[in-house]
């Protein structure tokens, strides 16, 4: 049985992961340049290069041996083989999954008793599982480690000597590794919303060492987002259009697709969606340019607009002198939304922004949620228990009393709602949410069976932008915290959820598709805003407004009654 078919039908667990001192938020792939199709990169000097077998070693031991060497793909997993007879090293699929486990000291290798003259034996290692990537090179995990078991096949070949004759697709890596992304790394297709206006990241684990631009081209033009993004995002390869070859041709910088017949029949958009989809899918390798071709022919494709989902690097904030963006210890002030609330008819709690600021949801000490615009505050919804409000590019503002989960209202521009839009049917509680910057999926902090969970849902809409529904049917669940104070997206790939860590508070840099990273941050801070760079993180608590774009949080400001979130476009 292959890991990929095991793999399905087992349940997962995401591990917590900790920072180095020196680590800086969010999680980000690695940035290298690609290999042409016939190339394979062996790794640095510095690389772990595992031991073979050798002559004499025990049924446990090859296998041990094989798990060890599997971490290395230099040579196409080449050491790996070599635990291998002929027959299944050229079966094997080393990059066909990931097994994530605790680790060595959680790995149990049993065999029954052999006798001296066998020639067959099964291994079953036991193992604490973490997570998995499946063959698709989405990553999935689950609120505990789960004990599984994966069968290895061995017989004596011709010298006496054991070799595996069967043995799991994919390869088993502890935690930590993994983590290090030193074999498996993330990289982010990207999809269009619904309307056309911003790219979506879909993050897949795929082997570093192979040709992994190729990987990435085949992922995205033949095959499909994950699941729990249906609804939420589209692309331009749909219909007859498919990959000519299945290799990427890389010639330094710029990357060449060939596709097929039905690509030369193609309209303008739609050819200029398809290089935009494949250049910012694979930037992340170093490709600066995509060229299309048809049997060798160029087809001249454009490049798509896809609006920027960056954040105002100053933080937006009110104190005691008003309200705007603060900028060498001054205050900087927006007109139309400043004085509003300035002269607010009551304390304000919570502040979400679109970007430029103008026009911000602000929720009141009363619970009261208000739209301020052009100078104007209108009362949006006055429903008790409400959580603070969330805003998106497409100007809606989100709201939901804490203890109604199935009543989420998406407020327009003109202050009307949309039908209520249902979240988590088994939730009790929702206690915190916040909107992609591409409007495309709704992070959630709910309460549900006693337990706090972090899901991420895609979000429906029509072709202005209009919220229709929530996919919180098929959620990707990507955090179960011991509880989270607040939550807000740090980058496109990337959800920060404040928790707490015994008696300390401590951020998570939650990838949406990946583990997470922990770092410390200080006791007060009571909400987090991102920042810019995408490695940078606001934290406000008590007065006390920090910025922590490295080790260590940087005091900003001390008169600071409200962070506001800059959230939409």
């Amino acid at each position: 049985m292959r890991i990929g078919r095991i793999l399905r039908g087992a349940a997962v667990a995401l591990a917590l992961l900790g920072l180095t001192a020196c680590a800086s938020l969010p999680v980000t792939g690695d940035v290298r340049p690609g290999l042409a199709a016939d190339q394979n990169d062996g790794g640095s000097d510095l690389a772990f290069v595992p031991q073979g077998p050798s002559d004499g070693m025990d049924p446990k031991e090859i296998v041990r041996g094989f798990i060890d060497a599997a971490s290395s793909p230099k040579e196409s997993w080449g050491i790996a083989r070599q635990f291998l007879t002929s027959g299944e090293a050229q079966k094997w699929k080393p990059d066909a999954g990931v097994t994530i486990d605790t680790g060595s000291a959680g790995r149990r290798f049993d065999l029954p008793d052999l006798p001296k003259d066998a020639t067959s034996a099964s291994v079953r290692l036991g193992l604490q599982q973490t997570g998995i990537v499946d063959e698709t090179g989405a990553y999935s995990g689950t609120p505990v480690n789960r004990a599984a078991d994966l069968p290895f096949e061995l017989v004596k070949n011709k010298d006496g000597q054991w070799r595996i004759s069967a043995a799991p697709d994919g390869i088993v890596l502890d935690a930590d590794s993994f983590a290090a992304a030193d074999v498996f790394a993330p990289y982010e297709l990207q999809y269009f919303d619904p309307t056309w206006t911003y790219l979506v990241p879909d993050v897949r684990w795929f082997p570093k060492r192979e040709n992994t631009a190729s990987r990435i081209v085949q992922s995205l033009v033949s095959g499909k987002p994950s699941s729990w993004l249906t609804g939420a995002v589209r692309t331009a390869f749909t219909g007859d259009i498919a990959l000519g070859r299945n290799t990427v041709t890389l010639d330094s910088q710029v990357a060449e697709v060939a596709l097929t017949n039905a690509a030369a029949d193609a309209d303008p958009v739609t050819l200029a969606r398809m290089r935009t989809q494949l250049e910012r899918s694979l930037s992340g390798l170093g490709v600066l340019q995509v060229k299309l071709t048809v049997a060798g022919r160029d087809l001249s494709a454009g490049s798509a607009p896809a609006s920027s989902t960056s954040v105002d690097p100053r933080p937006l904030v009110l104190t005691d002198k008003g309200f705007g963006y603060l900028a060498g210890g001054e205050l900087v002030p927006i007109a139309g939304v400043s004085a509003p609330l300035e002269g607010f008819p009551e304390p304000i709690t919570a502040i979400r922004a679109a970007t430029g600021a103008q026009r911000v949801a602000v929720q009141g000490a009363s619970g009261i949620v208000y739209a301020v615009t052009d100078g104007r505050t209108d009362e949006i919804d006055t429903r008790p228990g409400l959580i603070p409000p969330t805003l998106d590019p497409f100007g809606y503002i989100w709201t939901v009393p804490q203890t109604s989960p199935s009543s989420i209202l998406a407020w327009s521009s003109l202050g009307k709602s949309q039908p209520a839009l249902a979240g988590p049917a088994d939730a009790g509680q929702i206690t915190a949410m916040a909107v992609s910057r591409d409007g495309a999926r709704l992070a959630m902090a709910v309460s549900a069976n006693g337990q706090v969970r972090i899901e991420v849902a895609a979000i429906t809409r029509d072709d202005r932008g209009a919220p229709t529904a929530i996919g919180v049917a098929n959620p990707n669940v990507i955090a179960w915290p011991a509880g989270a104070t607040d939550i807000a997206w740090l980058d496109d790939a990337t959800v920060g959820v404040l928790t707490t860590d015994g008696s300390s508070m401590v951020l998570r840099a939650q990838q949406v598709g990946g583990p997470a990273k922990t770092v410390d941050v200080p006791d007060a801070t009571q909400s987090i805003a991102p920042a810019s760079p995408t490695t940078s993180v606001q934290l406000f608590g008590n007065g006390v407004l920090w910025v922590r774009s490295g080790p260590t949080p940087t005091q900003v400001s001390t008169n600071v009654k409200v962070l506001a979130v800059q959230l939409g476009g």
